[in-house]
């Protein structure tokens, strides 16, 4: 096993972790790794590569202390109550480094994330056709005044991913992105009021970490850091708007007595284009990580696009034989 590509070029595998179910509560409702899987693939991870922090890669490829063979980082985006309340103690028992991206808007002003309102009305409908019903009067109602059609919208977005069926696919991509702005906060929040809860600071106090947590995990050494204030998709925003979302993403260090360089950033559903690498540029992150999935290049050309591979990639259990990427 070895951690170089061809041309000598040190790589290093970073693993995305979203949700890691508690057994009750709303947070048990998302899709996710419950407590035993993730304490199987921790056993994997240890048995087949080096867990090192995330500024490990960003020294590494600066020239300072060498990688260790198969380096390994674990990044866990959103802030969910269970990457303190499980994750941490596992990492802590077993000394295993990792990053935490909790959003500004969810750790700091209770609000619930859109795409956690989504997975929570889904979950609640127990049938996406109501919801696709919801969206698809909405689309009716501007298809008169001129809007996409509910054929163009469904031809685009009703195609079944490796996760989901066409209808929750549809759902989540319109809901998340595709439609105008002011429909999509409209229909978000009146289906979340209606069939998950009308007190959205009580369900965010359910999902969430608090800044008490993060304190306490970046004090144990872990690495805590920013992931939006809104989490927004970055490149749907004009340069400014950009620079607004990051700002307020750095409320987090703020919060948890960081300072505002040299800081770790996660773009928000992997999304972000030149102008987001210039406004992070400018206030020196060091290095920040996407969701595309391969291996990492170690060089500081690389160091704010780094890709990261899924957590259902990841076998459980120490004694399973590595696979390819482990090989590689």
């Amino acid at each position: 096993m070895t951690n170089q590509a061809g041309g000598g070029e040190s790589l290093a595998s970073i693993v995305m972790y979203h949700v890691v179910r508690p057994t009750g509560g709303l947070a048990a409702t998302l899709k996710g790794l419950d407590a035993d899987s993730f304490r199987g693939q921790l056993q994997y991870i240890r048995a087949h590569f080096t867990p090192v922090g995330l500024f490990d890669l960003a020294e590494a490829a600066e020239g300072g202390r060498p990688l260790p063979p198969r380096p390994i980082v674990l990044t866990f985006d959103d802030g969910y109550a269970g990457h303190h309340d499980i994750v941490f103690p596992l990492l802590r028992e077993t000394g295993t480094p990792a990053a935490f991206f909790p959003v500004a808007s969810s750790m700091l002003d209770r609000r619930v994330l859109d795409v956690n309102k989504i997975q929570l009305t889904l979950a609640a409908s127990g049938d996406p056709e109501p919801v696709v019903a919801a969206i698809d009067r909405e689309i009716d109602r501007e298809a008169e005044t001129g809007g996409p059609s509910r054929a163009e919208y469904r031809a685009k977005w009703w195609n079944a991913s490796r996760w989901d069926p066409a209808a929750v696919v549809y759902v989540k991509r319109l809901l998340q992105h595709v439609l105008p702005e002011r429909l999509r906060r409209t229909l978000i929040d009146d289906l979340f009021r209606r069939l998950v809860s009308d007190n959205e600071q009580a369900v965010a106090a359910d999902l969430y970490m608090t800044v008490d947590h993060a304190r306490e995990m970046q004090q144990a050494g872990m690495t805590i850091g920013a992931h939006g204030d809104r989490h927004r998709r970055l490149s749907t925003l004009s340069r400014d708007e950009q620079a607004v979302e990051i700002d307020g993403a750095l409320r987090v260090l703020d919060a948890v007595g960081l300072p505002r360089r040299a800081f770790a950033y996660c773009y928000a559903n992997g999304d972000y284009n030149q102008d987001t690498l210039g406004l992070l540029r400018a206030r020196e992150c060091r290095v920040a990580v996407t969701t595309r999935p391969d291996l990492a290049r170690i060089a500081t050309g690389e160091l704010l696009t780094l890709p990261r591979i899924d957590t259902n990639d990841i076998p459980a259990g120490s004694n399973v034989d590595p696979q390819d990427r482990t090989r590689r």
